[in-house]
């Protein structure tokens, strides 16, 4: 519900900005109100919807041009989502009072604004609303002054089934973050071949902030082609380009469908360095290290696709990996594990037994049961013994030890040896000599 602020005067929650917004100040009064619910400070009361709500109603009711668009940079400060409810309630009204017009053509109006707020939403408007027709006019907006409205263009550009790349290849180049995001989220839309080639190229020569968005938005285009670039950006040299690529990697495993997992986990197997083959980089202080930047030259957990594996499953790191992303990077992590043998994959394995997530930790104790290791069977043991460990994770431990335990005794059996009763060293000697 809209707050009005020539009621209830006597209401100290609300703000003291909302007083100077009434339709009796002049616009510089309404315009400095507005401009402090842009703001807000600390001793501001009322909650995020109630300004929002006021913001919005001087958008669509305020009779001077500059208040208006004040009041939507406003919006725009306190998050995306206030525009496109605003795009929303302007095209409702449009609808309402002439159903004929339609809101495309308001839209396209508000595009060629001289205040660019009113430009940023023209865009959105056109991409919620508009028809391919409204592509050339979007790509018009790709050289705009202002980031919010080239960013806003290139996606509703896309969005609305614009499919020529060459006009975006210049945003991916930009210093803008906004307008980066834009331009890759636009290609990872249109997602034809050319798209894809152009995605492939950033990934691989960009500057390492485009080859990180590039990576992170990647898992969205579901294609092989997809995936063997996410897979050479593992290797990149900087370590926030990695890691981004082993959350896409798997994220694009876990919801796309051009992609078999088991083509991945024989490269994320087949690809994987030998202990004395590390990368190195140097590091912001000069000195040379492992190339994740986690640790000195001695580290003995320097398994790049190992780790970055495992940071997408512990999440230690932060990123956007989904449960099931998780579940797909611990699956990957097991399969690396049994392949092999590698101590550091399998401490990781056992420390995925006190996950969170009971799928992740349940899959980290069926790989633990089939890796062949001299050492893990104490490891268990210590696991399960340590007071400090969780109740969830000595659970597993125990039952892990108790399946491997049973394993040997059945392969045992299936090897049906041949006991030969032996008086003699001599009697063993004989018999194997016939």
């Amino acid at each position: 519900m809209e707050h009005d602020s020539r009621s209830n005067r006597a209401d100290d929650t609300r703000p003291r900005a909302f007083a100077l917004l009434d339709e009796g100040n002049d616009a510089a009064t309404r315009l400095e109100g507005v401009e402090a619910l842009g703001t807000p400070s600390s001793s501001m009361v009322a909650d995020e919807r109630q300004i929002a709500d006021r913001l919005l109603r001087v958008v669509l009711t305020d009779e001077d041009a500059a208040v208006r668009a004040e009041a939507i940079d406003a919006l725009y400060f306190h998050g995306d989502r206030y525009v496109d409810e605003l795009v929303s309630r302007v095209a409702a009204a449009v609808r309402r009072r002439d159903a004929a017009a339609g809101p495309e053509t308001v839209f396209a109006r508000w595009l060629t604004s001289d205040h660019a707020a009113y430009r940023m939403v023209g865009a959105t408007g056109l991409g919620a609303t508009g028809s391919p027709d409204a592509t050339d006019r979007l790509r018009e907006a790709f050289g705009d002054g202002d980031a919010r409205v080239r960013a806003r263009s290139v996606r509703a550009y896309a969005e609305l089934g614009g499919d020529a790349v060459a006009p975006i290849r210049s945003l991916l180049g930009t210093r803008n973050a906004l307008v980066c995001r834009a331009a890759v989220d636009a290609l990872v839309t249109i997602g034809t071949s050319e798209a894809v080639t152009l995605l492939s190229t950033a990934a691989d020569a960009g500057s390492e902030r485009l080859r990180r968005t590039v990576v992170t938005r990647l898992y969205g285009l579901d294609r092989p082609e997809s995936a063997a670039v996410l897979l050479r950006a593992t290797a990149d040299a900087s370590p926030e380009v990695r890691y981004a690529a082993t959350v896409s990697l798997v994220r694009l495993l876990a919801e796309g469908e051009s992609v078999r997992g088991r083509d991945v986990r024989e490269r994320v197997v087949s690809d994987r360095p030998s202990g004395d083959e590390r990368e190195e980089t140097t590091g912001a202080d000069g000195t040379r290290g492992p190339h994740d930047g986690t640790g000195g030259a001695d580290d003995p957990e320097d398994r790049p696709i190992g780790r970055l594996l495992h940071r997408v499953v512990s999440g230690d790191r932060g990123g956007h990996a989904t449960d099931e992303a998780r579940c797909h990077a611990a699956w990957l992590l097991g399969e690396l594990g049994t392949a092999t043998g590698d101590p550091a994959v399998i401490e990781w394995l056992l420390d995925a037994l006190g996950h969170a997530d009971d799928l992740v930790a349940d899959l980290a104790a069926a790989y633990l049961r089939r890796v062949e290791s001299p050492d893990l069977e104490r490891q268990l043991r210590a696991l399960a013994e340590d007071p400090g460990t969780g109740e969830d994770a000595s659970e597993r431990a125990r039952r892990v030890l108790r399946r491997r335990k049973r394993r040997t005794a059945d392969r045992v059996t299936d090897r049906a040896l041949e006991y030969v009763y032996v008086r003699w060293p001599a009697d063993y000697t004989e018999k194997h000599r016939e």
